[in-house]
């Protein structure tokens, strides 16, 4: 019998798989929301990346890996970030704008810009009305045809108009309001970023200071109409309190930051470079709370920073390579004198 060849697994491999196990809860918790229709969704979208990953793979050498599902862990992500009413032929031309993100510039582990992000933008761009616009919970959709639902704007309208949203900390907490699929349950989020935490996927030196600028930018610069236009950031707590807990508990803040920013293969590589590239997300993602209404404007910001990771690692190399060459002229130096 001819020897099998064992099909060796990618390097992410892991990581993908995890992520895709993530989003099962954040299915569920949609389907209890808004019926069957968010798991038929996702599932469509898997199915539609591992058609167009076999198509789309023979752009570049390696040609179709059917042991990495990053291109399925792709397209679900995307439907997270999608409204529950979003018709299927968006998720699927999101699916193959993905996939093609990804084997342009030559598949797994060579893309700069995330995939996910660079669907959303294309797909919101071109049917804004569809993917910004959400759908009350409580009501089950149809499952082919939602045309007929209730939609509205996110809260992140609200906010960037300098208003506060109505919904409470403990529907914030739950998903019990309009907003995408998988981001507006921030419990679970939370659950599933500490369970990629535990794994070794979620990098805190990216994380934390991304977090950290988005807290902080609001506190230092509130976007309230009740508040003045400058004011010291000790005066007005309670209204300042009350803006941080609907930008944390809201929109795709936490769920970007969580899901998509410490991807391994468009963040930094080097820790210095991955807190510099965190902070830059964190300033250009609270830019996009202020300046746009968009619930996922995360994903804007994101595709902005992702265009400087190899720069930096390349700063923080050629930092290293002087740091060490100034030590060997001191130690020689120092040897000379002795």
């Amino acid at each position: 019998m001819p020897k099998r060849h064992k099909i060796e697994r990618s390097a992410n491999y892991g990581y993908y798989a995890d992520v895709l196990w993530c989003c099962v809860p954040l299915i569920a918790m949609s389907c209890y929301y808004y019926g069957l229709r968010p798991a038929l969704l996702a599932l469509v979208a898997a199915v539609a990346a591992y058609l167009c990953d076999g198509i789309l793979s023979p752009l570049h050498a390696k040609g179709y890996q059917s042991h990495e599902p990053s291109s399925e862990c792709f397209a679900v992500l995307l439907t997270m970030l999608l409204p529950a009413s979003v018709p299927f032929y968006v998720v699927i031309a999101g699916t193959v704008v993905a996939v093609f993100a990804k084997e342009a510039f030559g598949g797994e582990g060579h893309y700069p810009f995330h995939p996910s992000a660079v669907a959303l933008a294309v797909v919101g761009l071109s049917w804004p009305n569809q993917v910004f616009f959400y759908p009350a919970p409580g009501t089950p959709l149809p499952l082919w045809d939602a045309s007929s639902a209730a939609l509205s704007a996110g809260m992140n309208a609200t906010l960037s108009s300098g208003g506060l949203p109505t919904a409470t900390t403990l529907n914030l907490v739950i998903g019990n309001v309009a907003g995408p699929i998988g981001a507006a349950t921030i419990l679970v989020v939370a659950a599933c970023g500490l369970l990629l935490l535990c794994r070794g996927h979620l990098k805190l030196s990216t994380f934390l200071p991304y977090l950290i600028l988005c807290v902080l930018i609001p506190w230092l610069l509130p976007n309230l109409n009740e508040l003045p236009r400058f004011s010291f950031p000790w005066t007005f707590v309670r209204q300042r309190i009350y803006l941080e807990k609907y930008i944390v508990l809201s929109g795709s803040m936490l769920f970007g930051g969580i899901f998509l920013a410490s991807e391994p293969v468009t963040q930094p590589n080097r820790v210095s470079s991955r807190v510099i590239y965190g902070i830059a997300l964190g300033i250009f993602a609270a830019a996009m709370r202020y300046m746009s209404d968009y619930e996922t404007g995360f994903c804007f910001a994101l595709l902005l920073v992702n265009a400087i990771p190899e720069w930096l690692d390349m700063v923080a190399r050629r930092a290293e390579r002087i740091k060490f060459t100034r030590r060997e002229e001191q130690r020689l130096a120092k040897q000379r004198i002795e």
